[in-house]
């Protein structure tokens, strides 16, 4: 836990989709990615962000409302249109401890002969309403 958090069980988790109003560049990506960090550095939001032709996964972690307020602050951010949050809740301890945002771009990357891929991050893609909701987003991240 960092020095940021507060006692026990008052992490939290969000996880939503977006897609950019324009595709992002490595140049737009990279800026994106430094003042994400900075931010949520500052925050105690630690996290995954997973980028493919403009749409993005985002699974943010920190103290009691930091997710909830980082992610409105992205929501009315104009780079962003149809953010949907596919996940909250509790959790016990950071999943992603040493990131102030992790990342991986996607693009080009295709399940044949890849373990572990999901179409999650394709337009036309809907998560299961089926089964525990943390189970499922667990199961998009590690």
């Amino acid at each position: 836990m960092s020095a940021v958090d507060g006692p026990a069980g008052d992490l939290e988790y969000l996880t939503y989709f977006s897609s950019a109003v324009e595709r992002f560049n490595q140049p737009a990506l990279k800026r994106l990615l430094e003042i994400s960090r900075r931010n949520n550095a500052t925050r105690g939001i630690t996290g995954l962000l997973l980028y493919r032709d403009g749409r993005f996964l985002q699974f943010l972690e920190g103290p009691q409302d930091a997710a909830r307020t980082t992610y409105e602050h992205i929501r009315m951010d104009g780079r962003h249109h149809s953010s949907r949050v596919v996940g909250t809740g509790r959790l016990k301890g950071r999943i992603f401890p040493e990131w102030w945002m992790g990342y991986r771009n996607l693009a080009g990357m295709r399940a044949a002969g890849t373990e572990g891929y999901s179409e999650c991050l394709q337009p036309n893609f809907r998560p299961s309403d089926e089964g525990d909701p943390a189970e499922r987003l667990t199961k998009l991240f590690l």
